[in-house]
């Protein structure tokens, strides 16, 4: 069986979160200090949802920005931002983890500079795939010792391993790694096929948020960091040969 190395795989999706857990969110200075800043990116037309029942979470959206082509996605809400990439079906080329990175931390810093909120946590994730006619099976084997290719993993139809471990980055940041291979479908265009999907997200540590703040050299190098050892962790269980 053809083995998969980090190069076989492709981005799928990537996202940068900054939690913001102490203040209220204010619409009206988002939309009118922050949002011209941003509107060439997301040229799409603003959500601005209504507002939440007492008591409602948090984390829940009050403003969202999209591009008009769908890859790009910003979310604001009291407790957190998150900004997204995704593949779409319109999608000619995926360019670096590190663009995406560099230009995400831009976005996040904008905001930050406009209602200097104090950033708790930061949180780098991406999603990856490749194709493979036997995604289940390749995953078995590449994972598992030779005495378990006959049974009881001679056929799975799905596989997935899910680790986690803790570590410092870059010297600065103790982080949350957690690591997802597993099968899956991709549908588009009328057409199903099997991949390999390898799901990556590192966080900082909730423990330590009520007591962090974040500054923004800080959120720009953590991002910056995160691309790079998120690339070294797909390389480290998809091996060249």
């Amino acid at each position: 069986m053809e083995e998969l190395t980090a190069s076989s795989f492709e981005l799928a999706s990537c996202q940068a979160t900054i939690f913001t857990p102490d203040g209220d969110l204010a619409v009206s200075k988002v939309m009118k200090d922050l949002y011209p800043s941003l509107a060439t990116r997301f040229d799409g037309e603003p959500t601005i949802l209504p507002p939440v029942p007492e008591g409602a979470p948090l984390e829940i959206p009050r403003i969202i920005l999209e591009s008009t082509s769908h890859e790009w996605r910003c979310e604001f809400s009291p407790a957190r931002v998150n900004v997204y990439w995704r593949r779409t079906k319109s999608t000619e080329t995926c360019g670096a983890l590190g663009d995406f990175f560099e230009k995400a931390a831009e976005i996040l810093l904008l905001f930050a500079a406009q209602l200097s909120p104090r950033i708790a946590r930061l949180a780098a994730l991406a999603t990856r795939f490749s194709p493979h006619e036997d995604p289940g099976l390749f995953l078995a084997r590449h994972f598992c010792k030779n005495r378990w290719k006959e049974a009881p993993l001679n056929r799975p139809e799905n596989f997935e391993l899910h680790a986690h471990k803790r570590f410092t980055l870059a010297g600065d940041f103790t982080v949350n790694s957690w690591a997802r291979s597993k099968s899956g479908r991709l549908t588009g265009d009328g057409d199903e096929k099997h991949v390999i999907l390898f799901e990556q997200d590192l966080n900082t540590l909730a423990e330590e948020a009520p007591a962090k703040g974040f500054s923004e050299a800080e959120v720009k190098k953590f991002f910056l960091e995160a691309a790079t050892e998120l690339d070294s962790i797909l390389g480290l269980y998809y091996p060249s040969p």
